[in-house]
């Protein structure tokens, strides 16, 4: 007979894990169907840890959206490889490896597959960005040629942003997650607090907004998060290297940062579900991104 008591309840903490801009961010995200964590074609846009929460009657599954793993020049890029490798390890049942079929094989993807290989943990590879690639095929072959160490591991094929996607990664999935506790509330989609998602809001539209010319160089820093009965009353400290990249994200008569507050507001305003003032504060802090101590307070 069948009857609720007889469902078998899953529950695996599955990693993302793989190069900058591979698609870990945007395939989350797909199968969440929220924005939790931030996606943009810059990549390095992921700077920490960001869990999210899949949960349905039968099972639930706990994302931890990994920054890119490079190894960089400054000291920011050392704690993030830091932050991604650590959920490489104890407490994680899968690691899924996006490998981006748009481009080549290099430096980087060695690094990423050499730390995939070496964890002691059950891996998928997902070959992601289908959409982008001419002949799947042949481009899977050449990256098993280059790592051949990882050519029976289970693999998926999806481009992450298809909405269909999150039903090909589910299924694929589906056999490493095992019987296990609920660890999140039904309606939970992520551990990150309201303070950690707005400094990543803000920073994401000072990505789209500034492209190529500040976004890594940017450090946004939430200095009061006070939730009132009128609204969420938010002030942030926008840090940049250079007396230039603070003009640039002023821009001409202010209009640049406002800009940014408006598409800001507007994003934080549907996440906390009520009215949300802003209030920004763009700071010189030269070399921060070298700068351990800051580093450390500000995260």
């Amino acid at each position: 007979m069948d009857s609720q008591n007889d469902i078998v309840f899953r529950s695996a903490f599955i990693a993302l894990a793989g190069r900058p801009n591979s698609g870990k961010s945007t395939l989350m995200n797909t199968v969440l169907q929220e924005q939790i964590s931030i996606a943009t074609s810059l990549p390095q846009t992921t700077r920490r840890n960001i869990r999210g929460i899949y949960t349905t009657e039968e099972m639930q599954i706990v994302f931890i959206d990994t920054p890119g793993i490079h190894k960089g020049k400054h000291t920011l890029n050392e704690i993030m490889l830091q932050e991604a490798t650590s959920a490489l390890g104890t407490g994680t049942d899968l690691i899924c490896y996006l490998i981006d079929l748009s481009r080549d094989f290099g430096k980087e993807e060695c690094i990423c597959a050499s730390a995939v290989s070496g964890a002691n943990i059950p891996v998928m590879l997902v070959f992601n960005k289908t959409d982008l690639c001419p002949d799947i095929d042949i481009k899977a072959a050449s990256f098993f040629a280059k790592f051949p160490d990882l050519i029976n591991f289970p693999q998926v094929r999806l481009s992450a942003v298809d909405p269909r996607a999150g039903e090909i990664f589910l299924n694929a999935a589906s056999p490493f997650i095992h019987e296990g506790p609920k660890y999140f509330d039904d309606d939970s989609l992520t551990d990150a607090t309201l303070r950690t998602l707005a400094a990543e809001f803000i920073r994401k539209q000072i990505i789209l907004n500034t492209r190529q010319e500040v976004p890594h160089a940017v450090f946004v820093e939430i200095d009061s998060y006070k939730e009132e009965a009128s609204g969420h009353k938010i002030e942030a400290s926008i840090h940049v290297e250079t007396i230039g990249q603070k003009g640039i994200i002023i821009g001409s008569r202010g209009h640049l940062i406002d800009k940014i507050k408006r598409d800001s507001r507007r994003e934080l305003e549907l996440l906390a579900g009520m009215r949300v003032s802003l209030k920004f504060h763009v700071k010189v802090t030269p070399n921060w991104r070298d700068n351990s101590a800051f580093l450390r307070s500000a995260r």
